[in-house]
């Protein structure tokens, strides 16, 4: 493909074969205008929805005047061009229109809309550097530029959204085919971009529309959140008269399991390598609209209780039905469930109680992914899915294992015998000083995919063990005891502990028997070091980990 080589309307954009160009003319002893000098800023980049070939693009400041003439980008969607540093002093935006592309889903070749990107001033120095175009950066550009958002509002709400930020400096890579070498950034920044695609194929639409489903993504995105509603009222994909949904921001979630579970995924990326995904909070199945109602913000390790509202989607009316909810954790070598106390029908009809208590985080503190979570939920054989990103506990234990060497099943990674882990779950500390009150919540693993609560009377499948007796009890001196009652559910309450001072971190210590064995914290006999599970907690003071 051949590039045109214009004069910069407001400062000198080349590409950099002008400058071989002119040299060649001097050499030559021809006359020319003055050559570039080599202060000029290299900056290449690339416009992809998937790679568009043949793209127009600019560069604009801040307030969409032109700074440079037209140039295309090549057949793989690339484009090199020298700029003067003087203009990355300020604001610029890279502006692309037309050219085509390989739709990732279907395979058609379809003609791309605008696709930009922004980039504050002083981002990049005198060297130069690179701006890469996608639907993400797109979004946020159109955001800014439409809508009246600071960079910062505007990338904030599309996290919000999409669960991410898109880095405009990462050169995406074609999902479907990942160019040899790419980085993990690469794929990663290829398959969101993919997920678009996927998107507009998810909602019915045709892969040319896609351009259509962006611009009503920036709409609805303008108030702030992603829920098929702006300031005005519904949004309407433009072209085609279709109401955006109202769970949009649940569909794009999925339409990232959808589209590696399509086959075209060929990044080979792994579950903790794709990132956060979509928390959106409303689902809508063939015949119910089910809703995620606020828990905690953010969702962290340990308990999570929340509700969920069910109701017709024919008259909006609540339904009132059995409703089962299964979470599950997708890792790079492993999957498995986590405990959870299911859901119970509130006074409310069609909304439920629901709590889960999740054994890790999709997320450590340096921001390195374990993998991410999903929670199913099923009505009349109707599923919704929900996506949380489930971050580390901070401030008060919530959670500590006990184990004994007389119960053991197969560990599910090494193949070989270990003890099974009983797992104590922090649920509420109520109570004032002198007086207080603690539950937990006691369960324990059955199998990769199973995690029941411990009672009298549950049969753990697993090493075929029935339970037949249990005893909690709890102190804050490890002197004087209080036995804790059991509801038949999982959970143990120890009523009357004294010793705590509400606003000052102390601990409680619990003693676990089953079936008449004592467990403890290395499954070894007790030896006076390892006998109970020890909780810091907090009494009437702040607690993130609540």
């Amino acid at each position: 493909m051949q590039f045109k080589y214009p004069l910069s309307l407001r400062s000198t954009i080349s590409l950099l074969t002008i400058s071989v160009l002119t040299a060649s003319l001097s050499a030559c002893g021809g006359s020319s205008s003055a050559p570039l000098t080599a202060d000029n800023a290299v900056i290449s980049g690339s416009v992809v929805a998937a790679p568009v070939a043949g793209a127009s693009c600019v560069f604009k400041d801040a307030s969409g005047t032109d700074v440079s003439d037209p140039f295309e980008t090549d057949a793989s969607g690339a484009y090199t061009v020298e700029v003067n540093p003087a203009e990355l002093t300020s604001d610029v935006q890279l502006v692309c229109t037309g050219g085509t592309y390989t739709d990732e889903v279907d395979g058609s070749t379809q003609n791309a809309g605008t696709l930009s990107a922004f980039l504050a001033g002083g981002t990049l120095d005198n060297a130069g550097g690179s701006i890469h175009a996608t639907p993400g950066s797109t979004i946020i550009n159109r955001l800014r530029a439409a809508h009246g958002m600071t960079l910062a509002n505007a990338q904030a709400a599309f996290e919000n959204a999409f669960g991410f930020v898109p880095d405009t400096s990462v050169a995406p890579t074609d999902a479907t085919a990942p160019a040899a070498g790419s980085t993990e950034e690469q794929k990663l920044a290829g398959l969101r971009a993919a997920i678009f695609s996927q998107l507009t194929a998810d909602l019915g639409l045709n892969p040319g529309q896609q351009f259509d489903l962006l611009d009503a993504l920036v709409k609805d995105l303008s108030d702030g959140n992603m829920d098929g509603v702006d300031s005005s009222g519904s949004v309407v994909i433009g072209g085609i008269a279709t109401n955006l949904p109202a769970d949009i921001q649940n569909r794009f979630g999925s339409a990232m399991i959808n589209f590696r579970a399509g086959g075209k995924d060929q990044t080979g990326l792994l579950p903790n390598k794709i990132g956060a995904l979509a928390f959106g909070k409303v689902a809508m199945t063939t015949n119910y609209k089910i809703e995620l109602l606020a828990g905690a913000t953010p969702v962290r390790m340990g308990k999570d209780a929340f509700q969920i509202k069910v109701s017709n989607l024919s008259d909006g009316q609540p339904v009132s039905e059995a409703l089962s909810l299964m979470p599950m954790m997708y890792m790079a070598d492993r999957t498995h469930s986590s405990p959870h106390a299911g859901c119970t029908e509130t006074a409310t009809a069609g909304t439920y109680d629901c709590t889960v208590y999740y054994l890790m985080a999709s997320r450590m503190m340096t921001g390195d992914f374990m993998g991410y979570w999903e929670i199913k939920v099923t009505v009349n054989g109707e599923d919704a899915r929900f996506y949380p990103s489930v971050m580390m506990a901070m401030g008060d234990t919530v959670r500590a294992d006990l184990q004994n060497a007389g119960d053991q099943i197969m560990n599910m990674m090494t193949q070989e015998m270990a003890n099974r882990r009983y797992m104590l779950f922090k649920s509420d500390l109520t109570g004032m000083t002198g007086n207080h009150q603690f539950k937990v919540f006691l369960a324990a693993q059955n199998t990769m995919m199973s995690f029941p609560a411990i009672h009298p009377g549950v049969t753990l499948t697993t090493g075929n063990l029935l339970i037949n007796t249990v005893s909690v009890r709890m102190s804050t001196d490890k002197t004087n005891w209080v036995d804790a009652v059991s509801s038949n559910d999982g959970y143990y309450t120890a009523t009357g502990l004294a010793g705590l001072t509400d606003g000052t971190p102390g601990t409680i210590y619990i003693e676990l028997t089953i079936n008449g064995n004592q467990y403890t914290t290395n499954g070894n006999a007790v030896d006076g070091t390892n006998d109970y599970a020890e909780f810091t907690v907090t009494p009437g003071g702040m607690n993130m980990s609540m």
